[in-house]
């Protein structure tokens, strides 16, 4: 069976969930662009919103979001910020020993798509995907840089292949 195929087979509409990672956003001294975009267009796509929060970038404040987000039923979740090498990007390092598999080949479309827009600064980011299991449920996660610009590239990526790495997930 292709990939198209598969991707026919897959689901078309998923419950989601979106989690900003920003000390300044969640102190409410600058709004959360990229988050809100990400909300906008999984939307205008046709999926269910079922749970948003922005935190700090603090570990335990970002895998406490995650959980609330399983908890909350989202069967995707996407992450905006805290994927730089900066002291305080931690979100690679909160989540990471929660996926059951990592899916290192989003991180590379990513970059890769990237690269068209920023260059070589494309570099400083640690973008990644992978699927979480637990309780019979798989949740699909995609961490992204912070920048609205981030946000559009990854969302491009999300849209279009969310369902497929669902339905793997589930297998």
């Amino acid at each position: 069976m292709g990939a198209e195929e598969h991707k026919r087979k897959a689901p078309k509409k998923f419950k989601f969930a979106v989690i900003t990672v920003s000390d300044t956003a969640s102190r409410g001294e600058k709004e959360d662009k990229s988050g809100k975009f990400l909300i906008e267009e999984l939307e205008k796509a046709g999926h269910e919103r079922v749970y948003y929060a922005v935190v700090p970038d603090e570990k335990i404040a970002i895998i406490g979001a995650v959980v609330e987000a399983f908890r909350a039923g989202a069967e995707v979740l996407v992450t905006s910020g805290g994927t730089g090498i900066a002291s305080r990007d931690v979100t690679i390092e909160s989540i990471r020993p929660l996926l059951d598999k990592e899916l290192t080949g989003f991180g590379e479309v990513f970059r890769l798509l990237s690269y068209e827009e920023i260059g070589t600064a494309v570099v400083m980011t640690r973008a990644t995907a992978g699927i979480i299991r637990s309780s019979g449920r798989t949740m699909a996660v995609f961490c992204l840089p912070g920048s609205l610009g981030a946000a559009r590239t990854g969302i491009k990526i999300i849209l279009k292949e969310a369902g497929h790495v669902l339905k793997h997930g589930r297998e």
